[in-house]
């Protein structure tokens, strides 16, 4: 008999390199990159050590802390926002392995009903597939889409081939992985869409790809909604999109070491077309011209080396480079963003290596100018996960919600992608642990216009996006910066970066879900009441049930807010008075709930019931925990004994007595807001609870 399902599982433990043999795919990255270095740039490991202090994003700066000069220690210090979004892969897929994210030894993962985890995926024979390291080329196969069977997520091998399980290993990742070990990474940054490159760019440049679920009609200059660009235009904050626009002609892109690939999705849009437009339009002048900020010019030759050089990076690069020279003619504006030529932008079968390779000359440019590197955020993300692997449920809205369904079509969100974030605001070896999506980005960037006196609201992003993905600042604190360059990995190293146990730190958040059931005999019925406490008025969580036992394997999803709470009811009467259903949530939320309900009016024996309380932390004094009232209910003169087993986390197994028609109270601790703890008991061997999640542990403070 298969295990409870309510019961978890360790995490799986992913093959090592070593051990895959010597496939064709493995052994080709492998040289490939040993080629590479061998030709002069020599490994190295970089050593990091760990760095306290996290603050919320808008708090003051503390009296005794010493401000680097220069600072103010609040948003008005960030004068750049640079924006580069490269191609294609899933987060499980890039650091599924990093230590301190919710990757591959991820506790509170979704459970299927035979007792395996997501982590364990069956092809169509049945085969389990697991994640398995493979550094080697590989190709997109996207599969199903974001069809609503998938959101069991249980279908990937099925849907994408069993290499949509690979992940690269920690070596070959080192370039990133150092970059995110001393910064910070977003682990719960989701694509905006279930969808491909062109819908999820739009989101990123639009906030909307108003139903589109393909890549057609590229670069035409069709599209009649407004885009980020125009709006900051139009509130006066200076903005530029830097590209290669080797090509031929109106959709002539180039698709090797130089162009766009068809990415600069400004050229999608009506307000950037220049056609019929005079030379000296003002669209076109240099320096403040709307299609010359977004060089969405018709495409037109090639001058850079066609090749992977440095004189190429150079090239492409060349506009970004001049703009970060001091007394530069066409300086670097508020807002940027980056887009890369195809061998360049990660997308498979591009490699890795190269958009390290690219990522790193952006960020020696920034740093090549202090005055910029110290005042800039740069956001590197990621447009979609190309069929690749992520175990992470994304968010999802209910059916009709309004703007998010393409009929019966769910647009978002699809699974997560990669994000790290590098300024002074995010140093020092974070994680990130809000819900995140393309808009986001365009969410801070309002936030932050609203700040310079220069006000914008993108219209094109829904109510439900707005209210589930946040806008960055959670995970930037403004009031500790810390400025100064930065030594990162060599991207043609082959060596683990060297971290402490301890280097990764999560950003606190202002708010926690909930989640608890009720029982009711009478009618036969279990009901959860699923809840969200604190956070900024409109914040709103998904929240997604599925039946452990008893019923078919579905997702039902529910979208929950402080002023809406959402209840989910199982009816007991169709599955002989038993229940099991486990509720998920981002950033570790699970709640299960199994047992069997007892008759009306039946109390010959001790029957167990749990209160569960989510108590904030108040200041040096507790600490954030949760307190469980253990209940005696039913008749009966036996006890009832609990026992309460820390699955995760602190916490110790607890034995707990409770004598008929009495309570006992257990404060469980948390670390740094987080918790798991499962709970059962001896008078029913169906029934355990267990609660999961993480607890509020900074409030929200606005800066003005």
């Amino acid at each position: 008999m298969a295990p409870d399902p309510v019961i978890p599982t360790d995490p799986i433990n992913p093959t090592p390199e070593s051990q895959l043999g010597d496939r064709p795919d493995t052994a080709t990255g492998a040289t490939r990159r040993r080629f590479l270095q061998g030709t002069g740039v020599a490994a190295g490991t970089l050593v990091l050590g760990s760095t306290a202090g996290a603050g919320a994003a808008y708090a003051a700066p503390s009296p005794r802390h010493a401000l680097p000069k220069g600072f103010k220690g609040t948003i008005a210090d960030l004068k750049h926002v640079v924006i580069l979004m490269q191609e294609n892969r899933s987060f499980d897929h890039y650091f599924g392995s990093f230590p301190g994210v919710r990757g591959f030894n991820d506790k509170q993962a979704l459970r299927f009903q035979d007792g395996t985890t997501v982590f364990q995926q069956k092809d169509a024979n049945g085969t389990v597939v697991t994640p398995q390291v493979d550094d080697g080329a590989w190709g997109n196969d996207h599969g199903a889409w974001g069809d609503v069977d998938h959101r069991k997520w249980d279908l990937w091998v099925q849907h994408s081939g069993t290499s949509c399980m690979n992940y690269h290993s920690d070596a070959y990742m080192s370039f990133f992985h150092s970059v995110a070990a001393q910064y910070t990474i977003a682990d719960q940054t989701f694509c905006s869409e279930f969808g491909p490159t062109d819908p999820n760019r739009k989101y990123l440049w639009s906030g909307t790809a108003n139903t589109e679920t393909g890549n057609t009609d590229e670069s035409n200059y069709s599209r009649p909604w407004t885009t980020v660009p125009e709006q900051l235009q139009q509130a006066g904050i200076d903005w530029r999109l830097y590209s290669d626009n080797s090509g031929d002609g109106r959709q002539g892109y180039i698709s090797s070491w130089v162009g766009d690939y068809g990415d600069n999705e400004l050229k999608y849009f009506k307000g950037f077309d220049p056609e019929g437009l005079s030379a000296d339009d003002p669209k076109l002048r240099p320096g403040t011209g709307l299609i010359w900020r977004g060089n969405a010019m018709y495409y037109s030759g090639t001058t850079s080396p066609e090749d992977d050089s440095e004189a190429n990076l150079d090239a492409v690069l060349k506009n970004l480079q001049d703009a970060c020279r001091p007394g530069a003619e066409h300086p670097l504006p508020a807002v940027s963003w980056i887009v890369a030529p195809y061998n360049w932008c990660e997308h498979p079968g591009a490699d890795t290596l190269h958009g390290e390779r690219y990522v790193k000359k952006v960020l020696d440019i920034l740093q090549g100018n202090p005055d910029i590197w110290d005042h800039t955020l740069f956001i590197l993300n990621y447009d979609e996960n190309d069929g690749k692997f992520d175990h992470v449920l994304p968010p999802w809205p209910e059916p009709g919600t309004a703007r998010e369904y393409a009929g019966d079509y769910p647009l978002g969100f699809g699974p997560r992608v990669p994000m790290l974030l590098v300024s002074p605001w995010s140093r020092g070896g974070y994680v990130a642990s809000e819900v995140f999506d393309h808009t986001s980005t365009i969410k801070f960037l309002e936030t932050w216009a609203a700040h310079l006196g220069k006000p914008f609201r993108c219209p094109n992003i829904s109510d439900w996006r707005r209210s589930i993905a946040g806008d960055l600042t959670s995970a930037l604190d403004f009031a500790h910066p810390q400025p100064g360059p930065a030594t990162f990995t060599a991207p043609l190293a082959e060596q683990p970066v060297s971290m402490a146990a301890d280097q990764m730190k999560p950003r606190p958040l202002s708010f926690h879900p909930h989640a608890t059931i009720s029982e009711d005999p009478a009618s036969g019925t279990v009901t959860a009441t699923m809840t969200l406490t604190g956070g900024p008025e409109d914040k709103a969580l998904s929240f997604q049930v599925f039946p452990d036992k008893y019923q078919a394997f579905s997702n039902t999803p529910f979208t929950v807010t402080a002023r809406k709470p959402r209840e989910y009811t199982w009816d007991t009467k169709a599955t002989d008075g038993k229940y099991a259903f486990s509720i998920y949530s981002n950033d570790g939320f699970v709640r299960s709930f199994a047992g069997q309900l007892a008759p009306a009016g039946e109390t010959a024996g001790g029957l167990p019931r749990v209160e569960a309380d989510l108590l904030k932390g108040e200041g040096a004094r507790h600490e954030a925990r949760v307190k469980l009232t253990l209940h005696h209910r039913g008749g009966g003169s036996k006890p009832v004994h609990y026992t309460l087993a820390a699955h995760d986390y602190l916490g110790r197994t607890q034995k707990v007595t409770v004598a008929p028609g009495r309570t006992k109270v257990v404060m469980w601790p948390t670390q740094e807001g987080y918790y798991d703890v499962v709970v059962t008991a001896d008078t029913d061997s169906t029934w355990t609870q267990r609660y999961a999640g993480r607890l509020a542990t900074t409030e929200i403070a606005r800066h003005h």
